[in-house]
């Protein structure tokens, strides 16, 4: 029988590179989700830009969400944070002090719902080995 000697070293570089495509792939479909005009909104608003805005809208405002996406990756593991102040009231959603509601808009819901993940990896991996 033939001796087939594996390059670990290279097949683990290989894996690293094809997840490096997906985590990009995964950040991206974040930051469009909140780029898109997708969101239902239950009222007007005049933005800092001065634009005024109804539904569906964006969640991009000001930019300082969209902007403040850090990707902490390692080697076989990524997180998306993101550090702006209000991320999580605009994720999840809130009840002001006065009762107002401010809806939830769960960007990272569409952005896994819109990249399939294992699809990309599986098709790096076949363009790489």
């Amino acid at each position: 029988m033939p001796k087939i000697n594996i390059d670990f070293s290279k097949l683990n570089s290989v894996i690293n590179k094809a997840f490096d495509v997906v985590v990009e792939a995964q950040g991206e479909a974040f930051q469009n989700a909140i780029a898109s005009d997708i969101w239902e909104w239950p009222r007007e608003t005049l933005r800092q830009n001065s634009d005024i805005v109804s539904s569906p809208r964006d969640i991009y405002d000001t930019g300082e969400l969209y902007d403040s996406l850090v990707i902490a990756r390692t080697a076989n593991a990524a997180e998306y944070t993101w550090e702006a102040d209000y991320a999580a009231i605009v994720h999840d959603g809130a009840t002001t002090k006065n009762g107002t509601e401010l809806p939830a808009r769960p960007w990272t819901h569409v952005g896994l719902e819109e990249c399939n993940a294992a699809e990309i990896m599986q098709q790096q991996l076949n363009k790489y080995l």
